[in-house]
């Protein structure tokens, strides 16, 4: 069936029902029918009509553009599921990022070019599952804000693995996979996402001495050791599992080159946040264990301190962790500073 379009709409525009606009500062839109391309949709909102028509023109025989699904989850960028009909092969299952945000367009306007170099170096490397890329639109020219289109890879994110020791293996496996890539292939280098001469021990925290502990190291010390592609935001929900495999690791913007520590850091944090230290212990284990390379205690202090302010746990519920609490969630970082601090 061919859907009715709001002319200029963008996903925030749009209700959940995908069939008509919210009110927004007392104005409504027109629904009008765009007529380069059918969408199908199924309860999940629309898509404004220059990115329908990106979409169709990047795809070689495209006819018709039918929206799947909207992922839930995504914190920069709107997400969408699409499949693409084409005259000379079978339909394209693809994933179409778009960057409606402005303030991340504002503050991050390399994240398209860095997801699509990223993609291109990791195209046929070893091991590696991750997404092609199709196109790109970097400034949001053609499509109707800066967009990613890229290839759909079976499976979906895990935050409730039914065998633990299995699911941080297979992280750890991945993430050697992607270490294994040159970090030359990317453009950016590593940067920290907090400030250490401004950083101050949590308000909440019961273990003050152990995070001034992790402040000073990343005040005066620097992370060292092979360079390697980074994805920079590896963890649970940027990976991809069917039947019981890592099926692809996806979610590339922040990709840049470093030590590969500060990735198994970052994806510690995050497990410790969803299932506790003694999991995130068992996850370095696997990934030394995997990639011969030692642990890096001022990695996981440089990453912990990215997210000393936890406020907020609801991304994680969009994965069915409806459990997680921002209390249960600060005793556990609080559990792992000290871990961190005494390892330092």
């Amino acid at each position: 069936m061919a859907a009715d379009i709001p002319t200029g709409a963008n996903d925030e525009d749009v209700d959940t029902a995908g069939s008509s606009l919210r009110q927004k500062d007392g104005i409504s839109a027109t629904p009008a029918r765009y007529a380069a391309g059918r969408i199908l949709h199924r309860m999940t909102g629309v898509l404004p009509p220059r990115a329908v028509e990106w979409v169709r023109t990047s795809v070689p025989g495209a006819t018709t553009v039918r929206v799947q699904e909207r992922f839930a989850g995504a914190t920069s960028s709107s997400l969408h599921a699409i499949e693409v009909d084409r005259t000379d092969g079978p339909p394209l299952p693809l994933v179409l990022r778009r960057y409606t945000d402005a303030r991340v367009r504002t503050e991050e306007p390399q994240y398209p070019r860095t997801e699509a170099t990223a993609l291109h170096a990791l195209d046929g490397a070893p091991g590696v599952l991750a997404p092609r890329l199709v196109a790109v639109d970097e400034r949001g020219t053609t499509c109707d804000v800066p967009a990613v289109l890229m290839t759909r890879l079976p499976g979906r994110p895990t935050l409730s693995p039914s065998d633990v020791g299995a699911w941080v293996r297979g992280l750890a496996e991945a993430l050697t996979a992607v270490h294994r890539v040159d970090g030359a292939a990317v453009e950016g280098s590593y940067r920290r996402w907090h400030d250490p001469q401004t950083a101050v021990a949590p308000l909440w925290s019961r273990q003050p001495e152990a995070w001034t502990r992790l402040i000073d190291a990343s005040r005066s010390r620097e992370p060292s050791g092979h360079i390697v592609l980074l994805h920079r935001d590896f963890h649970p929900a940027n990976v991809l599992w069917l039947n019981g495999r890592v099926s692809g690791v996806v979610d590339w913007p922040n990709a840049c080159h470093g030590v590969a520590a500060l990735d198994v850091g970052h994806c510690r944090r995050d497990i410790v946040m969803t299932h506790g230290v003694a999991v995130a212990e068992a996850f370095l284990t696997a990934y030394g264990e995997a990639s011969k390379r030692a642990p890096d205690a001022l990695c996981d202090a440089l990453t912990l301190l990215d997210i000393s302010q936890v406020t907020n746990v609801t991304p994680y519920h969009a994965y069915g962790r409806t459990d997680l609490t921002v209390e249960s969630t600060r005793a556990r970082l609080d559990e792992y500073a000290a871990l961190v601090a005494g390892r330092l």
